[in-house]
């Protein structure tokens, strides 16, 4: 950006407050993402990795959800004097609840988690030697896999229920019926995890099979992983829940009345778990 920040070569082109960008500019030059020189500004190797980072200005949604469970870091401070969700939007409610509540939003989360899940989905397909396995991509591209936000209590859902956002349900030729949960109890608490498990547990036909796909803590150890460390911040901030470890998917699961019939690796930091009855 050549020119002073607030004269007309600045400010006019982006439309905004001249006060106030010479503000964030004078921060950005402190974060060392720009260097002020008397041609403006220019970016340095960091602001370089910034605009070049997937979260560009095409990819990224500053209304959208991931957006907002990137600012949820801002309710860092309430989870860790609580324990629970900190962060609230603009509308006063968690994030959840906005999720659910604003269409647009909630919208842009099924996509970001479709997104995900289409990373993934060739493990799903090939870590589960069944027949009627979703495809890998879909329409559009997209992963085929249940994959969507997760909702919680407030937002007039309790948990995940059954062929709703979340679920999965196929029954390919000669295959047998599942449901299968991809990326969802991520974003539910301990005890809004164990009801969406019951509930779609109870509506897997006989025979049918309760698959799970979910990012799992590293045997190392989340302080040793910093995209899991993140992650499991920005889920404890906005949701209450965070990265789980396996022994923690077993709790949920038997407190769901169900055991783990398998558990394979399927990459990207991933499981993908059979769940049956525990009786």
């Amino acid at each position: 950006m050549s020119g002073r920040a607030d004269g007309p070569g600045g400010a006019g082109r982006c439309g905004t407050d001249p006060r106030t960008l010479t503000a964030l500019l004078a921060h950005l030059v402190e974060l060392e993402v720009f260097p002020a020189g008397p041609n403006g500004y220019r970016l340095t190797p960091v602001g370089e990795e910034l605009v070049e980072d997937d979260h560009s200005l095409e990819e990224y949604d500053l209304r959208g959800a991931q957006a907002a469970l990137d600012l949820s870091l801002s309710g860092l401070h309430e989870t860790l004097r609580t324990g629970r969700a900190g962060f609230r939007t603009a509308s006063g409610a968690p994030l959840a609840v906005a999720l659910a509540a604003d269409e647009r939003l909630g919208a842009s989360a099924r996509e970001a988690v479709e997104d995900e899940a289409l990373w993934i989905a060739p493990g799903v397909r090939t870590g589960h030697p069944r027949r009627g396995l979703p495809h890998p991509a879909g329409p559009r591209g997209r992963a085929a896999v249940g994959a969507a936000h997760g909702r919680r209590p407030g937002a007039g859902l309790r948990g995940a229920r059954p062929g709703a956002a979340g679920a999965h349900q196929r029954a390919g030729p000669g295959g047998r019926p599942h449901i299968l949960l991809c990326r969802l109890l991520e974003q539910l608490p301990d005890e809004d995890a164990v009801l969406a498990l019951r509930e779609n547990a109870a509506a897997v036909p006989a025979g049918g099979a309760l698959l799970l796909v979910e990012q799992v803590e590293g045997a190392d150890g989340i302080e040793l992983d910093t995209e899991a460390a993140l992650h499991h911040l920005r889920l404890k901030a906005a949701f209450g829940s965070g990265v789980r470890t396996e022994r923690d998917f077993e709790r949920i699961a038997a407190l769901a009345g169900l055991r783990v019939a398998s558990r394979r690796d399927i990459g990207w930091d991933h499981r993908l778990w059979e769940l049956a009855p525990a009786r």
